[in-house]
């Protein structure tokens, strides 16, 4: 069987954004370029590694780790798993935050005792709703997976973050007391939308303090509805009622 993850994943350990001063190692199992922007642009130095690298043993030389989104099926990601493992069982005094994305999502969920299942069709599209369960406010995202994690399988220590309004699948979740967090869907989606780009700035705020709470930024409310009695629409075809 083909392991999509080893074809598309880097080779050899590469560094952007040298010397900014934020230290981030990401962990590459088909990352998308604008993930480096994101991370490169919001002041991260961004260490990228190959999938099966060791990377358990370095995470002391970085601020955090940032796991990213992939092809196929996550249990397939054995070596990734097992460095995760490590990586979440260190003692209190040695947490460092960790973000993942879609494949990454799926990769913590199952280091954390989670179940990865199919999805009979998969959640497709770059309009999915996504009800945010820490501050209860509802984001459009863009979407491409197959597996999602059943967090009634999580341990203890984790509970959802993210629901898909559609299905009620899982789209991420959170450690109670420690800074680890995911996505699901694409926060990092360059056409849009970019409801969640926030989610970069969430990760690396982590980064710089890792024992203060994880906080999501609150919307701008919106603005008021205008005051309008009549409409004049023009078109060049015939309009029906409801449009």
């Amino acid at each position: 069987n083909r392991h999509m993850v080893s074809e598309v994943s880097t080779k050899e350990i590469k560094t952007y954004g040298k010397g900014n001063p934020i230290k981030i190692m990401g962990v590459d199992c088909g990352m998308k370029y604008n993930m480096i922007r994101l991370l490169v642009d919001r002041g991260c130095e961004l260490t990228i590694v190959p999938w099966d690298h060791p990377f358990a043993a370095d995470m002391h030389k970085f601020d955090g780790l940032f796991l990213s989104n992939g092809p196929g099926d996550p249990t397939s990601c054995d070596k990734t798993i097992e460095q995760l493992r490590q990586a979440i069982s260190v003692p209190d005094d040695q947490v460092k935050p960790i973000f993942g994305i879609c494949l990454g999502n799926q990769l913590l969920g199952i280091a954390a005792g989670g179940e990865a299942k199919k999805l009979p069709f998969g959640n497709r599209g770059q309009n999915q709703p996504v009800i945010n369960h820490a501050t209860g406010e509802c984001y459009i995202t863009s979407q491409n997976h197959g597996y999602h994690i059943d967090t009634t399988t999580l341990g203890s220590d984790y509970e959802e973050l993210f629901t898909n309004l559609n299905d009620g699948s899982n789209e991420g979740f959170i450690h109670k007391s420690r800074p680890y967090f995911t996505a699901q869907f694409h926060p990092e989606y360059r056409n849009g939308p970019t409801d969640t780009e926030f989610m970069f700035d969430t990760f690396l705020a982590a980064c710089k303090d890792p024992k203060a709470p994880i906080k999501f930024p609150d919307r701008k409310k919106a603005p008021p509805v205008p005051k309008v009695k009549k409409v004049l629409m023009l078109g060049s075809g015939g309009t029906s009622i409801g449009q």
